[in-house]
């Protein structure tokens, strides 16, 4: 519903009425007159305040909240007014310089609240520290003018003071100042809705130019600015109150308008099919489903459009299935209350679809849809080669082996057969050197292709450390220092292979190694563990060597391939001690990696 010529005309005809009827009353008693036009704002600024106090919750558009809480306090002021008004007789000892007093308040906190309202536009307010700041600037306003702190505004006999008229031009300007920061704002904002906030400050701005001149509290300029108080407070009762009623989506709700646009536009083009279903009961159990919204791209996976989905059965859209596709994880989904991801493969049409499933609330599921076929396509033929190669490779390094056993039978004849001379047996240890170099290479080609073989899991580096120790004599007399505690990383299935030679590394190079230590670190990225032994060290040259493959002549594969395994998870590892100090190998465990049980 718009301002339209049809719904104005009897908003503008019942603000006239009103208008003639208490300026009626003025023949009878000025005094009736205005309370009869206070009342009118009071109870305005009052259904303001209860209509968003009840919405805060919902309303994302601060303006609003501020606005209706400093309407409740504004009114409270106007209340106080009305009752301190000349000839009510209720605040004893009192002329005509308190109710002014309180009006001034009153329009300051009004002209104030609409110039900093639209600096919260957009964005949300704290009700709650809202409520007693309002109540605080308001509690102090008040107590400065019931304890005469306040300055004067009329003087019986000689009217208004300087004080007061200028305050009455300086909330002039404060008002001008709200409309300039509301029209940078009118996005916000329907153009009905900004026309109506524009219509109520200019009427407040003659309102208080109208005041700014009587010199009877009960005079015709007093009598004007009442008239255009009402006027104000009407228009902003229909920009606030009607259109919050009538066109909650274009007002209390507009910014959530705009963001249901941004999100329709991303669930119109995205390239998965997302659907909402409302799960069918028949007794306690759930039979089937009924489609409330489907995007198009979900409807075309089905070779529909969405007008043919939406609002239809899963049994009727899928009539040869025994029972609609996904029932079994939708149910469990709102049994549960946890999101719930799957794989399904339909047949008919040779497609495999990535799902993901979670509860919008009561019997609502949103399931979202990828076609992963070309991927799965993929995947398994990228898993039929890997046979094929793996394969190839065992059969090569059998058929390597045996040549490799023949070589070491041949050099163990030869020794047999030649002169035992200083001479030949350089020669033949040059040869078994070469076969040994061979044999480490094909050695590390099996521990590679069992790299990522398997999926990685939690794992205990501890543990894994003693079962190395446990198990192979070389690391027997070690002694472990492990401060690792219940540490788990994140890792390739050949995590123990790292340790295994992390510790074959200390025995080969560290010398005088007798102790290992273990220990970690949570930093901000992550965490750091670390292994240390107490022998020799290294130099800075071989440190920035040791994760190359081939450093070492026959065993220089071992930390390349420490440093690949933990790379398939993300983990980095680095070489931190120092030369004669023992070596200080460094895991660094990305986020998300560790974890201590």
């Amino acid at each position: 519903m718009k301002l339209t010529k049809s719904s104005s005309i009897p908003f503008i005809l019942i603000l006239v009425i009103f208008i003639i009827g208490i300026s009626l009353t003025m023949s009878y008693s000025y005094l009736l007159f205005h309370t009869f036009a206070e009342f009118f704002s009071i109870i305005i600024a009052g259904v303001i305040c209860v209509i968003t106090w009840n919405s805060r919750d919902k309303i994302d558009n601060g303006f609003l909240i501020f606005i209706g809480i400093a309407f409740f306090f504004i009114g409270s002021i106007d209340l106080l007014h009305t009752l301190a008004y000349k000839g009510m007789n209720i605040f004893i000892g009192y002329d005509a310089n308190l109710p002014t007093q309180l009006w001034i308040a009153a329009r300051y906190l009004e002209a104030v609240t609409f110039l900093i309202a639209p600096f919260f536009i957009a964005r949300r307010v704290n009700a709650g520290i809202t409520f007693w700041g309002f109540l605080l600037v308001t509690a102090t306003l008040i107590t400065l003018i019931f304890s005469g702190y306040f300055p004067a505004c009329y003087i019986e006999g000689s009217g208004l003071t300087a004080f007061k008229i200028v305050s009455e031009y300086v909330i002039c300007l404060i008002l001008l100042g709200a409309m300039a920061l509301l029209s940078q704002k009118k996005a916000y904002f329907s153009r009905d809705v900004l026309l109506l906030l524009y219509g109520a400050l200019i009427a407040t701005i003659f309102s208080e130019l109208a005041f700014t001149s009587y010199v009877s509290v009960y005079g015709p300029a007093n009598y004007l600015g009442h008239i255009f108080k009402i006027v104000a407070f009407a228009l902003i009762y229909q920009a606030i109150v009607v259109t919050g009623f009538q066109r909650p989506f274009e007002i209390l709700f507009r910014n959530l308008s705009h963001s249901e646009k941004k999100y329709r536009a991303l669930f119109e083009n995205m390239d998965e099919g997302v659907a909402v279903v409302d799960l069918i009961k028949q007794g306690d159990e759930i039979v089937d489903y009924r489609f409330i919204d489907v995007n198009s791209r979900y409807a075309s996976m089905m070779g529909r459009t969405p007008g043919d989905v939406i609002g239809k059965k899963g049994t009727e859209i899928y009539e040869h299935a025994a029972s609609p596709p996904h029932l079994q994880h939708f149910r469990s989904v709102v049994a549960t209350g946890e999101p719930d991801s799957f794989y399904a493969y339909y047949k008919p049409e040779m497609k495999h679809y990535a799902i993901s499933a979670f509860t919008l609330g009561n019997s609502l599921v949103a399931a979202v849809v990828g076609d992963i076929t070309a991927l799965k396509i993929s995947e398994d033929a990228l898993i039929r080669a890997n046979k094929k190669l793996k394969l190839l490779t065992q059969v090569t390094r059998h058929d390597i082996n045996n040549d490799l056993s023949l070589a070491y039978a041949s050099i163990d004849l030869l020794k047999g057969v030649i002169p035992d001379t200083p001479e030949t047996n350089e020669y033949l240890g040059y040869l078994r050197e070469s076969i040994d170099a061979i044999n480490s290479k094909i050695g590390f080609t099996r521990n590679y292709e069992q790299m990522g073989s398997q999926k990685p899991y939690w794992q205990s580096v501890s543990s894994i450390v003693r079962n190395i120790r446990k198990d192979d004599p070389r690391f027997s007399s070690l002694k472990i220092e492990d401060s690792l505690e219940s540490l788990e990383i994140f890792a390739d299935m050949m995590l123990p292979k790292v340790f295994a030679n992390l510790m074959d590394n200390s025995i080969r190079h560290g010398k005088t190694v007798s102790t290992i230590s273990l220990s970690y670190q949570v930093t901000g990225n992550g965490c750091r563990v670390i292994y240390e032994d107490d022998g020799v060290g290294m130099s800075e040259e071989s440190k920035a060597r040791i994760f190359e493959p081939g450093y070492r002549k026959t065993h220089g594969f071992g930390l390349f391939l420490i440093r690949e395994i933990l790379l398939l998870t993300g983990i980095e590892i680095t070489e931190e001690g120092g030369e004669g100090a023992g070596a200080k190998f460094v895991l660094h465990v990305p986020q998300g990696g560790y974890r201590i049980v």
